[in-house]
């Protein structure tokens, strides 16, 4: 008889923790699978609650500038209607009647203190953003040629936006 036959080895619970071993195994694996698939959600949440959280501060962004430009113009229609009361004192001023000019002055204080500005481009090269040509003047003098000579009706920029050009009349350079 041999002697191996002496020492007996139990395969029954080496089989049995075999198997244990190889289902913890498994069972550390679909874990691991799952920790996998929930952290891949959850940088997917947190992606999309980025997102989200950016989007809403760039609509609230833009909330801002808008009520801000809207209160910028808000009083451009008035405004507007009050542009020739401004040229009726402009034409009392233009024919001699000094006894507006303190009227005149405080409305238009109002006016610039609400953002109106007056564009009198007296000498000012010709610029088609801001002035309106209704006419040419000839000139022997080269440097008035393109610059506005007579300003027929003034213009206004209202925050920065032109509301109304300055008509006006430039040179036209002719040599002689």
């Amino acid at each position: 008889m041999k002697e191996e036959n002496d020492i007996e080895i139990d395969r029954s619970d080496l089989d049995d923790s075999v198997v244990e071993e190889e289902s913890a195994q498994v069972a550390i694996k679909k874990i691991r699978e799952k920790l996998k698939e929930a952290e891949t959600k959850t940088k997917e949440y947190l992606d999309g609650w980025q997102r989200a959280q950016a989007d809403f501060a760039n609509l609230r962004r833009r909330d801002e500038e808008s009520k801000v430009e809207f209160i910028k113009f808000a009083n451009l229609t008035l405004i507007e209607e009050l542009i020739p009361v401004l040229d009726s004192f402009n034409i009392a001023l233009a024919h001699g009647n000094k006894d507006v000019k303190p009227v005149y002055d405080q409305f238009f204080s109002i006016l610039k203190q609400n953002g109106l500005e007056e564009l009198n481009p007296m000498e000012e090269i010709f610029d088609p953003k801001y002035h309106e040509a209704i006419g040419v003047i000839s000139t022997d003098e080269s440097e008035k040629d393109h610059k506005i000579i007579e300003v027929i009706q003034k213009g206004y920029i209202l925050m920065g936006k032109i509301i109304r050009p300055a008509k006006v009349k430039t040179g036209q350079f002719i040599k002689n």
